[in-house]
């Protein structure tokens, strides 16, 4: 899957859009443009990326159109779920070659391997959405 176009976007906290994206910004972007799939905004559900607790209750109460898939299933749509500071805050889009389009506080969105050593140890699971299954 090439996402090339969306790599350098700027992060913006509750970005939803090209001109700034948080995390799940850049994912409702991809999903939107790349699947014509409408991803909820959760935009108004926490006040800022940083509160952990806000952003880890959202992924742990909003996975109904979610399947998590094993390890080594994955394929390029699907979604990575991935730690930041010890709790399931972040996420991102396989791309494919275990390669992931994310966005992290103070840096552009950039594809970088899921299986390097800086991003391994936070993987925590794959997700894949009910309307990128049917496709």
């Amino acid at each position: 899957m090439n996402l090339d176009d969306f790599v350098g976007l700027p992060w913006l906290d509750r970005g939803r859009d090209r001109n700034g994206c948080d995390c799940w910004g850049l994912l409702a972007l991809v999903y939107a443009e790349r699947f014509g799939i409408e991803l909820p905004s959760f935009r108004d559900d926490y006040q800022t990326a940083a509160d952990g607790d806000a952003v880890s209750a959202l992924i742990d109460g909003r996975r109904d159109c979610w399947t998590e898939i094993p390890d080594g299933t994955e394929r390029p749509g699907d979604a990575v779920l991935m730690s930041l500071g010890g709790r399931p805050r972040h996420v991102g889009i396989v791309i494919g070659g275990a390669r992931v389009l994310h966005i992290e506080r103070g840096a552009g969105s950039v594809i970088e391997s899921y299986r390097s050593f800086r991003l391994r140890r936070r993987v925590l699971g794959f997700f894949r959405h009910d309307g990128v299954a049917a496709s």
